[in-house]
């Protein structure tokens, strides 16, 4: 990286023919984006013996981008990844969340505050999407209680075998869509997230 640098300033050195406050100028800048390169990390959050203890409190060890330097959050932003991975679904989020996947974190600490943040944002969001869900499920159940009792009425009224049959044909479509709206939402509750599981 430093010798990469080196190389850049020189050419531009010999480019710019000495302009003083250009060569300052982009001195600077190299320099910065040097110190950013080189401060700014992939880190796993384990168990390293720098920073403590960071895995998560379900022991995921997640990785990363953080400042590894002597004055680095690593801490913090693992806390904040930890954090972020909650299965809380519910009214009280920071309740759960302290008493949950925070709950290792010293209190007062950045890295519970950290963690505290990410959690309660991901569980606000998860509920937002159960509540969805659920207005779809009772909407989904609402239209089948319509169509089968609407098909159920034909059926006992049909004065003629093709018009049972058509009613038929429309209770056993009702009880068909029903079984794959309930598929559907518990594939999207599955791969929405993976550990949330909407309390209906």
């Amino acid at each position: 990286m430093l010798i990469s640098i080196i190389i850049m300033k020189t050419i531009i050195i010999m480019k710019m023919k000495f302009n003083t406050k250009k060569w300052l100028a982009i001195s600077m800048i190299l320099f910065a984006i040097g110190n950013v390169s080189a401060v700014f990390e992939s880190y796993v959050c384990d168990d390293g013996t720098s920073s403590g203890n960071n895995k998560c409190g379900d022991g995921r060890t997640p990785t990363v981008m953080c400042d590894t330097g002597p004055t680095g959050n690593c801490p913090v932003i693992c806390a904040a990844e930890c954090g972020s991975a909650t299965g809380c679904i519910t009214e009280y989020c920071k309740s759960c969340c302290a008493a949950g996947i925070c709950k290792k974190y010293p209190d007062p600490s950045d890295e519970l505050n950290a963690c505290l943040s990410s959690c309660v944002g991901t569980c606000e969001v998860n509920a937002q999407f159960c509540e969805i869900i659920l207005i779809l499920q009772s909407v989904a159940v609402g239209m089948a209680a319509l169509m089968l009792t609407i098909n159920g009425f034909k059926w006992m009224t049909a004065d003629d075998a093709s018009g049972r049959t058509d009613a038929k044909r429309g209770v056993y479509y009702v009880f068909i869509g029903l079984a794959l709206v309930i598929i559907a939402f518990a594939l999207v509750n599955y791969l929405y997230i993976g550990k949330v599981t909407c309390p209906f």
